[in-house]
């Protein structure tokens, strides 16, 4: 009995939902040009060939992840990924071009703006804070190029992309909630988030991760 009202609890949580996302910006200091790596790891900017290689256990990257991380790098976002022995053990992306999460919102950045997502590290080697160091090592790059904000977001509930980002001062320029209904979905952007981002981009099949 216990088990089917948790099996019943569970669908009714996947129907019925107030879920919150907070947009994080960090402005580039000149001290970001140093940054900290965790002994045993380098990080780097990736290539195609480091996208097709990647190990699914320790990237999240299937073949599809894959072909999709190919078809991103051409339109000019890029990857850094943290190594151990040779191994990709953390990846994250970068768009230079708007702030876009898939199905809810995408932004256009401003020319000094380039947008983080889809930050993973591989479950053997978390706790070693492979996302603050893949953040600093973005942050010093934009430094060397001149950009001068760098922006990322969380759900209300990432204890650990969160605290990473609060661990490097990011604060929060605004926030949009998605609510979900049977056969209702509506995404709400907040005054402020709005403000930050107000030029909205429409989306095409190619260009949605654009």
């Amino acid at each position: 009995m216990a088990l089917r009202l948790r099996k019943v609890l569970g669908r009714f949580r996947r129907r019925f939902g107030l879920d919150r996302f907070d947009i994080f910006v960090r402005p580039v200091l000149a001290g970001d040009a140093a940054h900290g790596v965790p002994d045993g790891y380098t990080f780097r900017w990736g290539t195609r060939g480091d996208i097709e290689r990647c190990a699914e256990r320790h990237t999240e990257l299937d073949s599809e992840d894959r072909r999709l991380g190919v078809a991103r790098l051409k339109m000019g976002h890029r990857v850094v990924l943290g190594l151990c022995d040779e191994t990709v053990v953390f990846s994250m992306w970068l768009n230079p071009y708007c702030l876009n999460i898939p199905g809810d919102l995408k932004r256009r950045l401003a020319d000094h703006q380039a947008f983080i997502y889809k930050a993973f590290t591989s479950p053997d080697h978390r706790g070693r804070r492979l996302y603050q160091a893949g953040m600093r090592f973005v942050l010093a790059d934009l430094q060397r190029s001149g950009l001068q904000e760098l922006v990322g977001y969380a759900h209300v509930k990432k204890r650990a992309s969160r605290g990473g980002l609060v661990a490097l001062d990011f604060h929060v320029a605004g926030r949009y909630h998605v609510i979900r209904l049977p056969g209702f979905r509506s995404v709400l952007v907040s005054r402020r988030l709005k403000g930050s981002f107000p030029d909205i981009v429409a989306r095409t099949d190619l260009q949605a991760q654009a």
